[in-house]
Formats: C-alpha cells, structure tokens, sequence
C-alpha cells in the first residue's frame, strides 16, 4: 500500500472516531460560540492530540496496552464522568459572549489538556479503535506506516473539528444573545448527562 493511499485511509479513520455526536461535540460548540474558531481549534486540538495517542497505541499493535485500558473502563469511566460534570459547572458559571473573546495562552493550553484528558479517558475513544481496526486490519510494519496512521488520524479529527467549528461559526452570528445563552445552558446540561451516564455505567460496570 503507498504512502499516500495508507495516509488517506488514516485521515479517514480520523473523521470517523471524531464525527459521532458526544460530550467533546458539544463542548466544541459551546466553546465556538464564546470564541469563534479559534475555540473549535483549542477543543478540536485536544481531542485531535488523545485521537493520536490511541492511533499510535494500534498502529503498533500493543495489544497488551489496549486490553489493560478496556479491562480498566470502569474506573476509566467514573474519572470521565466525574471530569465531565466538574465541566458543566464550569462551562454554566462562564459566560456567552457576542464577539469572540479574548483567551489568554494560559486559558488556552488548559482547555486543549482538559479535552486531551476527556478524550484519552473515555473508554468509548478505545474501543471505536479496536473496532475499526479490528474491522479493516489496518497493522503496520514499519516506522514509516505508524507514522503516517498518528499524522493522519490527526489531521482527519482536525478535519472534523474545522468543518464543525465553520458551521457553528456561520450560524453564530444569525442568532440573537437569548438563544446563544439557551444553547449554552443545553450544551451544559448534555455534558452534564453524559457525565452523570458515565458515572452511573462505572459502577455498574
């Protein structure tokens, strides 16, 4: 298989772990209603850095790896449900600007660590790899394919997060401050229940 064609098929891997609806979806959105684009990026660059990890994990083959993190998705669970509700609070107490707002360096590099560290706990992220991997064996046998799999499972979750992130955006701006508060309070509220979910499959688990 060519480099290029090998590249494409993990740039495809990428927008598929990245697409499906969830708590990093929707904080994505809330993000880019506070800072336009750029908040798209901040969340699309934490979850497009722990996609890259797990890609990295499965491009290797380290089975071994992964069967410890599937073994341990309970408690994986719980810490992200936990994470997840700390993050609705967070997200409620802060505020719906009209404009983008200004982020420092500091606010920026903590909310790319917060949705690298939802990410990399959310068992769902793990198997979605196993999965797809399982699914259309996609093994490499060199240093040069594992590369290529991490560089283009990032650039497709990046992919991903661009598009969704230049939606929102056009929309951003058609839609009056009440409804923007409204949506606020909806993204709080659906990570708030995908946290408590979580929480709740932990101990059932």
């Amino acid at each position: 298989m060519s480099i290029l064609l090998y590249l494409f098929k993990a740039w495809m891997i990428g927008i598929a772990i990245a697409a499906p609806v969830g708590p990093i979806g929707m904080l994505c959105i809330k993000k880019t209603l506070e800072l336009g684009i750029k908040g798209a990026l901040l969340v699309g660059l934490g979850a497009a850095l722990a996609d890259s990890v797990y890609g990295l994990i499965a491009a290797l083959g380290l089975t071994a790896v992964s069967h410890i993190m599937i073994a341990g998705s309970g408690s994986l669970k719980l810490i992200g449900g936990i994470f997840l509700l700390y993050l609705a609070y967070k997200e409620a107490k802060s505020s719906v600007a009209s404009n983008e707002a200004h982020v420092s360096e500091k606010s920026q590099l903590k909310l790319v660590s917060e949705v690298f560290f939802l990410t990399i706990t959310n068992p769902m992220t793990i198997l979605s790899f196993v999965g797809i991997f399982a699914s259309i064996g996609t093994a490499t046998s060199s240093t040069l394919e594992s590369i290529t799999m991490v560089v283009g499972i990032f650039l497709g979750s990046m992919t991903w997060w661009c598009v969704l992130g230049s939606a929102v955006t056009k929309i951003k701006h058609k839609l009056p401050k009440t409804w923007l508060e409204r949506i606020k309070w909806v993204s709080c509220c659906i990570l708030a229940s995908f946290g408590l979910l979580a929480i709740v499959g932990s101990l059932m688990h």
